[in-house]
């Protein structure tokens, strides 16, 4: 029997957002599966309650999808909400333990408890990774060589890049997908934090 209302500790607006981030669909395809305008589905990712209506053909469409779950994430771990800050708000923490009371969040899969997203800004690491995509980073994990991480320097702010640690490994050299940006390297104590980015999340920007 699918009921007419809400579950009171499974908010509609809440179950929404993370069934359109798992199918990867923006706002407006997913107000097209829906039979929806875009802006009324903005709406009710912000809070409106739904019509009976719609809640019932939301629950027959949420039954027949697959929840995809991410490359570095673990279907046993359970989804939970991750905060999600902006590339300024990234390049002003120090400390990835104090993070601002004040950031988005997504819904994620990861076993890491600190982890922790950012909103990529420029065009560095394209075409694989575009301004407003969400990279998951992993505190609790060591960056290898050849990964790609996002990196606070201090001073500066925050890059994502490909990390090559040099032979001298009190160096660590930085690399871009976009051939436009060249390669830069810093001395480990220029560097505040690295952490290795364990999936990036794409559409979410605002439409």
């Amino acid at each position: 029997m699918i009921p007419s209302t809400p579950d009171t500790n499974d908010p509609f607006s809440e179950r929404l957002r993370l069934w359109r981030v798992s199918q990867d669909l923006t706002q407006a395809e997913a107000a097209e599966r829906l039979n929806i305008d875009r802006s009324y589905l903005s709406q009710l990712e912000r809070g409106r309650p739904p019509g009976k209506a719609l809640w019932t053909r939301y629950l027959l469409i949420e039954k027949s999808s697959s929840l995809r779950v991410r490359d570095g994430a673990s279907p046993s771990y359970g989804l939970r909400n991750l905060p999600v800050l902006t590339w300024t708000q990234a390049g002003q923490t120090l400390d990835p333990d104090k993070l601002p009371l004040d950031c988005e969040v997504v819904p994620g899969d990861v076993r890491d408890e600190r982890a922790f997203g950012v909103r990529l800004r420029g065009d560095s690491m394209e075409p694989k990774f575009s301004d407003g995509d969400i990279a998951i980073l992993l505190p609790g994990t060591a960056p290898t060589n050849g990964e790609v991480v996002v990196a606070n320097v201090r001073n500066q702010g925050v890059i994502c890049k490909i990390m090559h640690v040099q032979l001298d490994k009190s160096l660590i050299k930085f690399s871009s997908y976009n051939p436009a940006h060249l390669p830069t390297e810093y001395h480990r104590d220029e560097l505040a934090w690295v952490f290795p980015v364990a999936t990036i999340i794409k559409h979410l920007r605002p439409r």
